[in-house]
C-alpha cells in the first residue's frame, strides 16, 4: 500500500507581507491602484489575509504612507557630493528622490491623500528634513527659529518646484540644471538669513 505523503501546511501570510507587498505595488504603479484584491493577486492569495491582518484598506494605506516616509528620507539622505555643504546635499537628494521615485513623490508631495494625512498626524517627512537641516549645518544654528523655519519653507517651496518639473519629466530641465539652481538658491537664501540675525 502506497504511503501518503503529507501536504505541508502553506504558510500563513503576515502583517509585513502585506504592508511591504502594498509599498512595492504602490512604488510601481502608484497608490490609485492600492486595493485588497490588487494586494492579494501579488501574494497569490484571497483577499481574507489582508483584511484579516488589518481593520480595512485605509489601515492599509495609512502603513504604506508611514513606509514610503521612511524610505524617502533613507534615500533623500544618501545623495553626496562633498563639494556641497550637507544640509545642500539633502535639498539635492530631494531632486533625485522625484526623479526615481515617480510615483512614490506623487503620493507624498502631491496627492490629496498626503494633505489630509498631515492634517490629522504630524508631518514627519517634513518635520525630520528639517532637523536633519538644521544638524547639517551649524551655521543655522546660530539663526533664530523663526529666520531657519523662514528659510527651511524657502528652499522647500523651491525644490519642490523644481522637483515636480523633473517629476513630470521636463524637457527644459536637466537634472544637472536643477542641481545647479537649487544650490544657488541655498547659497542665496542662507546668506540674507545670516545678514538678518
Amino acid at each position: 500500500m502506497k504511503e501518503l505523503r503529507k501536504i505541508p501546511p502553506k504558510a500563513e501570510i503576515t502583517r509585513e507581507q502585506v504592508s511591504l507587498t502594498a509599498f512595492e505595488l504602490t512604488r510601481q504603479a502608484g497608490f490609485e491602484v492600492l486595493t485588497a484584491r490588487n494586494i492579494a493577486v501579488k501574494l497569490k492569495c484571497s483577499t481574507q489575509p489582508v483584511y484579516r491582518l488589518y481593520k480595512s484598506m485605509e489601515e492599509v494605506k495609512e502603513d504604506v504612507y508611514k513606509r514610503t516616509v521612511d524610505f524617502a528620507l533613507n534615500e533623500i539622505k544618501q545623495y553626496s557630493n562633498e563639494k556641497n555643504e550637507p544640509a545642500m546635499n539633502l535639498a539635492v537628494g530631494c531632486l533625485f528622490f522625484a526623479q526615481a521615485e515617480k510615483h512614490l513623490f506623487r503620493l507624498l508631495f502631491l496627492s490629496e491623500y498626503s494633505s489630509d494625512y498631515t492634517k490629522y498626524n504630524d508631518d514627519l517627512l517634513n518635520e525630520e528634513i528639517y532637523q536633519a537641516f538644521l544638524q547639517l549645518d551649524p551655521q543655522l544654528c546660530t539663526m533664530s527659529t523663526i529666520k531657519t523655519r523662514e528659510m527651511f519653507k524657502k528652499l522647500s517651496a523651491y525644490w519642490l518646484g523644481i522637483g515636480v518639473m523633473i517629476h513630470m519629466n521636463s524637457q527644459e530641465l536637466t537634472i544637472d540644471d536643477a542641481v545647479v539652481m537649487l544650490e544657488e538658491m541655498y547659497y542665496v537664501l542662507k546668506c540674507s538669513a545670516l545678514s538678518k540675525k
